[in-house]
């Protein structure tokens, strides 16, 4: 996918590895639809952890970035995944209630009223 995009630093990347962490970003991508760009860079770390970043650019909100290590890539991978999942949800739930509340004070203005007034 041409909005996906895997950096390796420190270490050459195994096919295996890359369908793995491309297979999980179009699970982030489903998950939030206004997603426009996911970077994610896959590195070792001077203790021999295995360090996964993930940078997720969204249209309606901030630049959403996570990063975790582990003793194992594909570990590391699933790590970064829960930590975006978690920002993606809750800036949803910010949207969600920002929607919410812009609508509610229109349909309150409008209860009670049935009409014209008895004269």
């Amino acid at each position: 996918m041409e909005n996906i995009t895997i950096v390796a630093r420190h270490l050459n990347i195994t096919e295996a590895i890359k369908n793995y962490a491309i297979q999980k970003a179009e699970k982030v991508k489903k998950f939030f639809e206004w997603i426009l760009q996911i970077q994610i860079t896959l590195d070792i770390g001077g203790d021999n952890s295995h360090i996964a970043e993930m940078i997720v650019s969204v249209s309606r909100g901030p630049t959403m970035v996570a990063a975790a290590s582990s003793s194992d890539m594909y570990r590391a991978i699933d790590l970064v995944v829960d930590k975006i999942e978690a920002q993606l949800k809750k800036h949803k739930g910010k949207i969600r209630s920002r929607i919410t509340r812009r609508e509610k004070p229109g349909s309150t203005e409008m209860e009670g009223f049935e009409g014209m007034p008895e004269a």
